[in-house]
């Protein structure tokens, strides 16, 4: 995906509009007439562009140094392959890091050794760590068998996300719905990726 000029200034009136407390869909709307975006250039926008009081609400909640957490296994194992990739992976204007590929590599085989590698990553920086994997999607019981004989805490859940949202202890995602209704965050994806030295993307910086 190239990133061209205009979509430096979507970028600017897009947050503007969500500042003044434009809905998203009427603020998107606008925008994308206005500079004629993509399909790509809109998700972009739609997914890394926040409000400053949603930035400001997200903040409070971050977490540095967490004795344990509860990560969303499928979530930021995705993202973690796609900025691998440099698959369309951006540092959003929130600090998390997100991509447009919309959960495709649900099935990829890298899944098993990227949550692998996230529950050494957490081991190694003494965080109790508990991977949940969504019970509806293909697998997720064998994969969360074979990280629990490599010995990482991992079960499978229905309803994953309403887990997250209600969970006392910090939670690990990139979706903003759930790091927005929930208590307490630990951004795992930017620290594994900053860890493997990844270069992303940033909104709005880079465009």
């Amino acid at each position: 995906m190239l990133l061209r000029r205009d979509l430096r200034e979507a970028f600017s009136d897009y947050k503007y509009f969500l500042n003044r407390g434009y809905t998203r869909k009427i603020a998107l709307e606008a925008v994308t007439s206005r500079y004629s975006l993509s399909s790509s250039e809109k998700l972009l926008l739609y997914r890394c562009t926040h409000s400053d009081k949603e930035i400001q609400d997200l903040r409070s909640k971050i977490i540095e140094h967490p004795d344990e957490i509860l990560v969303d296994g499928y979530n930021v194992a995705i993202t973690i392959i796609n900025a691998r990739d440099n698959d369309e992976s951006f540092l959003c204007d929130d600090g998390f890091v997100r991509d447009l590929g919309l959960g495709k590599k649900k099935f990829d085989k890298r899944i098993l050794d990227t949550l692998f590698l996230i529950a050494k990553y957490a081991t190694d920086t003494k965080i109790k760590c508990e991977i949940l994997l969504d019970a509806q999607i293909s697998h997720s019981g064998e994969i969360a068998s074979e990280l629990r004989k490599r010995g990482v805490l991992a079960n499978t859940a229905k309803t994953v996300d309403s887990l997250l949202i209600h969970s006392s202890i910090p939670i690990s995602t990139n979706d903003f719905l759930v790091l927005n209704s929930a208590k307490i965050i630990y951004n795992l994806t930017l620290r594994v990726l900053e860890k493997l030295s990844v270069r992303l993307v940033k909104i709005p910086d880079d465009i």
